[in-house]
């Protein structure tokens, strides 16, 4: 009988094993972060610049694209992930680089202002291997490593979309082979589930999302989300998500965001803030400086406008860019490509217009100013039109506006010599043959004429 039991007890234990097992498994795969080595030597681990996530909205150098690791010059640099050398070589500001890809991931790694480089282009490298040493090249402030990780070159440079270096892998330090095991998951536990799992935009966002280190507004801030943009929740728990957006990998409250139907499209959504345009009088070779941050939901993909003559006709003075992110300033090339002082004197328009991937566009600046002093416009006379002699009818000497027999006795004294010398006008209607003389057949057509006319 105890045998019975037990069987029978490990029968539904096997059943709510399974049954567990089930209820738990994932919904969609969820992809870890891959296994790296630390790419210095193990006992440089101090940061000294972290990686700034506003990379990804503005990709300008005052936003860092990668950490920079204080390391002692000439110490080691090892490729943190195997794959193929893109490059090895000098580029510009970051001195010193060494750039692989890894296919399996689809994303570059670059090792900067290295003092020495140990590989080329074209290398196959091992995760672990040697492949320069630590320096101050380019524009540098001492010796350190900058590191970063990207899915784009451009003109054989690194280019966003940028992935913060601390998050994208799980490190362990290189003890001179590749990497096999991985170490322990660095993820703090929760309770979130993949029932929450999917593509949402936010909810009641009028600036930005914060997306931070834990489940806690205690946590830091590690990057934002702008109003009405879409992201990615891989778990949730209904408070807190799991969020990935341009890179960034962090927690957001689950309060300000909503799934995102299925083909539903992003609402556009533009904006220019903090804009400084000519407007009013302006005297002749005044310099002008030009302001405003336009911010988008969606890519900006065109911006255009400039000054304008006041009829719409473009001056010299325009300018078009093609940022293709989600934030441009007007400093960073109209400004410095519309020159107020050249212009004449007179009246313009002064616009800026741009253009989001959904194609919609937005004219988001018009003024009107004038250069020196502009002349009114003289006023208009205008005053009531002379008769027109071809208004009134032919033979109509007294001028009365009709034919009658007063025409034809006018006529007839002219002929007889009896009456005044007819003035100009009054020849040519006389002319009512005309055969450039005034005789007694054009008397005899005028006649018939009155006749005509009042009978």
């Amino acid at each position: 009988m105890k045998n019975v039991i037990k069987r029978a007890a490990a029968i539904l234990l096997t059943f709510a094993l399974l049954f567990t097992v089930q209820i738990c498994t994932p919904i969609g795969k969820v992809h870890a972060a891959p296994y790296a080595v630390w790419p210095t030597e193990p006992k440089y681990k101090n940061i000294t610049t972290y990686f700034n996530p506003q990379r990804n909205i503005n990709d300008v150098s005052g936003y860092h694209n990668a950490i920079d690791i204080e390391a002692a010059g000439g110490s080691n640099i090892y490729a943190a992930y195997s794959g193929e050398v893109i490059s090895a070589d000098w580029k510009g500001a970051y001195g010193n680089m060494v750039i692989i890809y890894h296919a399996d991931l689809g994303v570059y790694t670059f090792y900067a202002h290295a003092s020495q480089l140990n590989t080329s282009a074209g290398a196959k490298v091992n995760q672990g291997d040697l492949i320069a040493k630590v320096g101050s090249t380019g524009e540098s402030s001492g010796n350190h490593l900058h590191f970063g990780i990207c899915n784009t070159l451009l003109g054989a440079y690194p280019a966003r979309t940028y992935y913060d270096p601390l998050t994208y892998f799980v490190y362990s330090d290189n003890d001179g082979s590749t990497v096999t095991t991985p170490p322990a998951s660095t993820e703090p536990e929760c309770s979130c589930s993949e029932d929450c799992a999917g593509l949402y935009t936010t909810k009641n966002v009028v600036t930005y999302l914060n997306i931070r280190s834990d489940h806690s507004t205690n946590s830091s801030i590690v990057g934002s989300i702008p109003a009405n943009a879409e992201f990615t929740v891989t778990k949730g728990d209904g408070k807190w998500a799991h969020v990935e957006y341009n890179g960034v990998k962090g927690y957001a409250s689950m309060d300000y965001m909503q799934l995102k139907k299925a083909n539903e499209p992003v609402e556009s959504d533009m904006k220019i803030e903090n804009v400084a345009a000519p407007e009013g009088s302006i005297p002749k070779g005044k310099a002008f400086s030009l302001k405003g941050v336009i911010t988008s939901n969606l890519p900006i993909t065109k911006v255009y406008g400039g000054v304008y003559f006041r009829e719409g006709e473009a001056t010299s003075q325009v300018a078009e860019a093609a940022p293709n992110a989600l934030k441009y300033d007007l400093a960073t090339y109209f400004d410095k490509n519309i020159v107020f002082n050249a212009l004449y004197d007179g009246e313009y328009t002064y616009k800026i217009v741009a253009e989001d991937n959904s194609g919609k566009s937005y004219e988001l600046v018009k003024t009107e100013f004038t250069i020196g002093e502009v002349k009114p416009a003289e006023p208009v006379t205008t005053e009531p039109p002379e008769d027109d002699p071809e208004d009134k009818p032919k033979g109509d000497l007294n001028g009365d506006g009709t034919l009658n027999v007063s025409d034809a006795v006018v006529l007839q004294s002219y002929l007889l010599k009896s009456s005044e010398e007819f003035s100009e006008e009054q020849y040519k209607a006389s002319d009512m043959n005309d055969d450039g003389s005034v005789d007694v057949f054009d008397l005899i057509e005028l006649k018939q004429a009155v006749v005509k006319a009042t009978s």
